[in-house]
């Protein structure tokens, strides 16, 4: 992280006043203390294996945390947006290893953790193949989005899934809108490799 003390240690006073700062393991994967883009930071995996676009007010759950070496990493964030009326949180599973050619059965596996019984539509971007569901839920009460993200130039690969759902204290909200797809297309398109 940038911005650092002579102990190695952040500065806890030149620390930006975001959750993602506050929350010390949250912290840990911050790339640097400057926002990438308005509202976003770098988060760098503990594997070292990617970056990706990660929302300033968004904490990771040390519970949901796991890691071998640098080969695989499961690990989940959100927050709660009180402004849309709802709160979301994203699960992403990295891994680097020869299983991950194997599509189907990877697509079964993020399918199989909500029940998702749809197809999954491919679109190559430079050098990534990412597989994606077609629709959410069905149900008014939360929404889901699936990706599987592949490197064509290597064996990294990330299962990502975003859920969301009204805060408890709403009646009702949207859980598709502009804002939604926005944050997943924004995330979800910033993943980069590490090669």
């Amino acid at each position: 992280m940038s911005k650092e003390s002579k102990n190695g240690k952040a500065n806890q006073e030149s620390l930006p006043e975001t959750e993602a700062f506050k929350d010390e393991f949250t912290r840990e994967f911050m790339k640097s203390t400057e926002e990438t883009e308005e509202g976003y930071y770098t988060f760098e995996s503990k594997t070292k294996g990617y970056t990706i676009l990660f929302p300033k007010d968004a904490i990771v759950s040390t519970g949901d945390y796991e890691a071998v070496k640098d080969q695989f990493e499961s690990l989940s964030f959100g927050e709660k947006r009180i402004d849309e009326k709802i709160s979301y949180f994203i699960k992403l599973s990295y891994e680097d290893n020869s299983s991950t050619r194997d599509i189907d059965t990877k697509l079964k596996l993020l399918s199989n953790g909500v029940e998702y019984k749809g197809d999954y539509k491919k679109v190559v971007q430079g050098d990534y193949m990412i597989y994606s569901s077609d629709d959410g839920s069905g149900n008014p009460e939360y929404y889901y989005y699936l990706a599987y993200i592949k490197s064509a130039a290597s064996d990294q690969a990330v299962r990502f899934t975003y859920f969301s759902n009204c805060i408890v204290e709403e009646k009702s909200c949207e859980l598709i809108t502009e804002k939604t797809e926005e944050r997943i297309n924004q995330i979800l398109n910033s993943i980069k490799f590490k090669e």
